[in-house]
């Protein structure tokens, strides 16, 4: 794929990389530059070992404008070196997705993703191919800065893959030991075009007479629903003979038009023909062009396929080659990509067929070098097929990409005329098969079998999008509930109810409404009756399974009640919640406090050198803390060395503890040094920890 991949050296010999592959944690925590890889904090390195990709590497980066996510495909190279089998913790493989709207200038953090890899024999698949490398796919949910359709938004995505190792938030340059780097530029779906666009290209002297209800006019953030206007076979000839798309580009949409009429009625072909032969276009000469051409990947191709085990789903990225011969730009409705799934998860050695999923394209003519990145996400239940983890689970996957009209749905060998195909093994997560048994799966984000049934916080092992959690988190703001997509379960009623359990409370059914997402990708608002009740969800009704929402606030801790009305209570959980994080310190609260003191003795301005303080950073469920230093002249803050005597793992005590900043690097100007205070809840079912900036400010002369 036409992707900039920013791996770099693999660094010792093949035993080296070995030994040092299986003492990585602690040799990173004796020597966190041991790989050299963070040179500024004064070590020596040992052995130098960065960007390896000899176990793991991404393969591909892609967006999805029709869902709002951004994929990566992570390839496992090798059957071990991942920490263990599938009945052990294993490993994680990281990947932190940065956006750009500056060509690369600045980038911002789109968010972390993470699967769990383990050791796995590499076994023939049934055309006695191996079953490795493997392909997983890593996604976050990502909300873009849009513009009108006459603006078009095509930013620069960055992916860091890192085994074992966490990249920084916000730092796009962070320096991975195992793993890669890869861009590419994607496609925003365009907003609605609003008033204040227009007034963008008015004199100045205009703008200051118009009422501010129209200047200060907020833009709708959602897409641009359409709908957008069809490009005419005229109007393509006119625009794409300028551009050099040959005609049996340009005229396949239409051709298949009309070949595909409900009614072969005689004016559905005469008008096209009639049409076509006025603009000096041959539909015979098309015809026999087309007929001689399969698995033309001039226009867009694709490049990978992999499994997305948190969000349920395979994803397929392909790449957009050309500025344009996609039936029009981004105000028009140009014209679609469509990729078929199939999959084989049996002894039979047939592939069958999954579905077919869509994506827009359109011509941008100031097409970034590289291309557009794309992903098609079709949302799939396997769990029919899963199996505890004794034995590992492998399936081969094919996706056929083809433009402008759907590939086969009966034979997976079909070539498309524009478009190509791709073959991958992947693996799927252990887990219980379907038993018809109501349950709960997962409860805050995290497995249910991993939430103590007594203190309602997290007990070792527990995973929150597929990344672990530590040990004793609680849960903030919402608690999603989940129960298996088990066709035996499908229609029956249940009911959820909940009650406070540090006030003993009775029992109230929970009636809060919540989203479903189906497996089109569709949003759809689900509301119990008056007294809980609701119908069992199907997968193609509600993939995720979500059962309920629960979002009680406060800091209690709640009993929540799962109930198959006719067959009576099945399962009963505890949720302790946590929703608070302070940012002052209250005499009354010793287990909660943060604070900040920077020693100036009251001046405006203090010299550039050693600057001292006295910070508090306490949390009933402490996470971390952390000290940084951001403002300045310059876009990056040069390094600015602290020394403190308490990691930043463990919290201070309600005194404080004294720190040290060496500001000696930085210019005479304006600085701000945050205090971040990170307790470990789980926020909203999505996220690990509340954070709590506390902000002084100092002037460096």
């Amino acid at each position: 794929m036409a992707q900039s991949n920013q791996a770099d050296s693999m660094g010792g010999s093949g035993g080296e990389v070995e030994a040092h592959r299986r003492g990585f944690r602690v040799l990173l925590a004796a020597n966190p530059n041991y790989f050299g890889t963070f040179p500024g904090i004064g070590i020596e390195p040992v052995f130098p070992l960065k960007g390896n990709t000899s176990y793991e590497s991404l393969s591909c980066v892609a967006y999805s404008p029709e869902r709002d996510r951004l994929e990566a495909t992570v390839e496992l190279r090798r059957p071990s070196g991942y920490s263990g089998g599938l009945c052990t913790p294993g490993s994680y493989e990281y990947v932190r997705f940065f956006a750009s709207y500056d060509e690369g200038a600045t980038f911002a953090d789109a968010g972390l993703g993470a699967v769990n890899v383990h050791d796995l024999p590499v076994e023939p698949d049934c055309h006695d191919n191996p079953s490795h490398p493997l392909s997983y796919t890593v996604g976050v949910d990502f909300k873009p800065h849009r513009n009108f359709c006459g603006l078009p938004v095509l930013p620069l995505v960055r992916a860091i893959l890192s085994w074992e190792q966490v990249p920084d938030p916000g730092n796009p340059d962070f320096p991975v030991v195992w793993g890669n780097v890869l861009e590419c530029h994607v496609q925003v779906r365009p907003r609605r075009f609003f008033l204040p666009d227009i007034i963008a290209e008015l004199p100045k002297d205009v703008v200051l007479k118009l009422p501010p209800l129209v200047t200060q006019e907020v833009p709708d953030p959602e897409p641009d629903p359409g709908p957008f206007t069809e490009l005419t076979l005229s109007a393509l000839a006119r625009e794409y003979r300028r551009a050099k798309v040959p005609e049996h580009r340009f005229a396949f949409p239409h051709l298949l038009a009309s070949a595909g009429a409900p009614v072969l009625a005689t004016s559905s072909l005469t008008g096209p023909a009639v049409i076509a032969k006025d603009l000096g276009i041959d539909l015979g000469k098309i015809i026999g062009v087309l007929e001689d051409t399969s698995g033309d990947v001039t226009y867009e191709e694709l490049h990978c396929v992999g499994l997305d085990e948190n969000a349920g789903q395979l994803v397929a990225s392909f790449q957009v080659k050309r500025s344009s011969g996609y039936s029009g730009g981004p105000c028009t409705k140009g014209s679609v990509e469509y990729v078929a799934f199939w999959a084989d998860f049996g002894a039979d050695c047939r592939y069958s067929y999954l579905g077919t999923a869509q994506v827009s394209t359109h011509d941008y003519e100031d097409l970034p070098a590289g291309g557009l990145c794309y992903a098609a996400i079709l949302p799939v239940d396997l769990a029919g097929f899963r199996k505890e983890c004794e034995i590992p689970v492998y399936g081969r996957i094919r996706a056929v990409l083809s433009w402008a009209t759907p590939p086969s749905a009966t034979d997976p060998d079909a070539l498309p005329t524009w478009g190509n195909r791709v073959d991958t093994h992947v693996q799927l997560a252990p887990g219980p098969v379907y038993d018809g048994s109501a349950r709960f799966t997962i409860v805050g984000g995290v497995e249910a079998a991993k939430v103590n049934v007594v203190t309602g916080v997290t007990d070792p092992g527990g995973h929150l999008n597929s990344g672990p959690v530590p040990d004793g988190c609680p849960f903030a703001g919402q608690v999603n509930l989940h129960g298996p997509s088990d066709p035996a379960l499908a229609g029956l009623p249940y009911r959820i109810s909940v009650r406070n359990l540090t006030l003993s409370t009775p029992f109230v059914p929970l009636t809060e409404s919540f989203v479903a997402v189906d497996a089109g990708g569709f949003a759809t608002v689900v509301t119990p009756a008056p007294d809980g009740q609701l119908p069992w969800p199907t997968w193609a009704d509600n993939a995720l399974g979500q059962l309920g929402r629960f979002t009680p606030g406060g800091n209690d801790l709640w009993q929540i009640r799962l109930e198959l009305i006719g067959t009576g209570v099945v399962e009963t959980r505890n949720v302790l919640m946590d929703n608070l994080v302070r940012g002052v310190v209250d005499p009354a609260d010793p287990f909660n406090a943060g604070d900040l003191h920077l020693d100036t003795g009251g001046a405006c301005r203090v010299p550039r050198g050693t600057l001292t303080g006295r910070f508090v950073a306490r949390d009933e469920h402490f996470l971390a803390w952390g000290i940084s230093v951001h403002g300045g002249p310059s876009p990056t803050v040069p390094p600015t060395p602290l020394t403190v005597a308490t990691n930043p793992t463990t919290q201070t005590s309600l005194a404080g503890e004294p720190f040290t900043l060496d500001t000696s690097a930085l210019e005479a100007c304006g600085y701000v040094v945050r205090l971040t205070v990170t307790d470990r809840a789980i926020v909203n079912s999505a996220t690990l920890g509340h954070n709590i900036p506390i902000e002084r400010g100092v002037c460096l002369e």
